[in-house]
């Protein structure tokens, strides 16, 4: 049985996983994302130790690699990602120098996405918008049954300006990541309460047992993620809004209050159905997987 790895970078930790040809993970493995890394050659070395965590060598036949950020899917290059600082960097080929092993490249959130399409939460529907919350906030488009992508830049619905007064890694004050990222509502709450290292998740369960400070800062992110949907539902018209990402653990304390606002201010719209992502925080895994897997079966490595 082939096995192949998956591995996402994301602006505060890179996932990895042993995953065979039935997309069973075998085994898990995460390191800190190194900070500032603008050549990228600490991430790959990163990415390598994960690997041989993993398997022995000669195990891993591909890999498939995730990462933020503004892309060139096909070219293997990422030519924006604020979290990580890069920019024109061709880490798909960086990497596969460093492993010696055939790299598949894409977009986190749109690998995530392609996991719930082909057996997940969006399986049978024409059009969906996924949006993983953790360290950022992106969204994938499907539209009439395909994830668009527009030559790697669409989706960025992070950094649209949903009026909150915090500068966002892009520079711009305003933008819905700098206010409803999971990072942003574990840091708000931190600066409100003088209180570290409390996840949004933990934030998400403050709230619904009284914190008032909690309450506050989670209602404001909940409000904000809201303002984003309305934009994309008025333009796109998805069937579905699946949410994924370190967030969507928080359940019915994400949907709720959405579902809630969006009925209040939609109108001709369609609305759309809320719902968590089958393959949870694991979509971007699977979907990694599947890159790779399509790789090896295409015989282009």
């Amino acid at each position: 049985m082939k096995l192949v790895a998956a591995v996402d970078v994301g602006g505060t930790s890179i996932k990895s996983a042993l995953v065979d040809s039935d997309l069973r993970i075998i085994g898990t493995a995460t390191a800190p994302t190194p900070i500032a890394d603008i050549d990228g050659s600490k991430t790959v070395k990163a990415i390598s130790e994960l690997l041989s965590q993993l398997a022995a060598p000669g195990e891993i036949k591909a890999v498939g690699l995730a990462v933020p950020g503004a892309l060139d899917e096909e070219g293997g290059l990422s030519r924006w990602s604020g979290n990580l600082q890069w920019k024109n960097l061709p880490i798909r080929d960086l990497l596969a120098r460093e492993i010696n092993i055939p790299v598949a490249f894409g977009h986190d959130v749109r690998t995530g996405a392609l996991a719930e399409l082909r057996s997940g939460a969006a399986q049978g529907v024409k059009n969906a918008i996924f949006i993983p919350i953790g360290t950022g906030i992106a969204a994938a488009l499907i539209i009439d049954g395909a994830i668009r992508s527009s030559d790697g830049f669409a989706g960025e619905i992070g950094h649209v300006n949903i009026g909150a007064p915090f500068l966002c890694v892009c520079g711009k004050n305003g933008c819905l990541e700098a206010a409803a990222s999971a990072l942003a509502i574990s840091n708000t709450y931190s600066s409100a309460t003088g209180t570290t290292g409390v996840s949004s998740e933990e934030i998400a369960q403050r709230a619904n047992t009284g914190d008032l400070v909690a309450q506050k800062i989670w209602s404001d992110a909940m409000h904000s993620i809201s303002l984003a949907c309305q934009m994309l539902i008025t333009i796109l018209a998805p069937e579905v809004i699946i949410f994924g990402g370190g967030l969507s653990q928080s359940g019915n304390s994400l949907l709720d209050p959405i579902e809630k606002e969006l009925k209040e201010n939609l109108t001709f719209q369609r609305v759309p159905k809320l719902v968590i992502a089958h393959y949870g925080a694991q979509a971007g895994t699977i979907g990694c997987a599947m890159m790779a897997l399509d790789l090896l079966a295409s015989g282009r490595n």
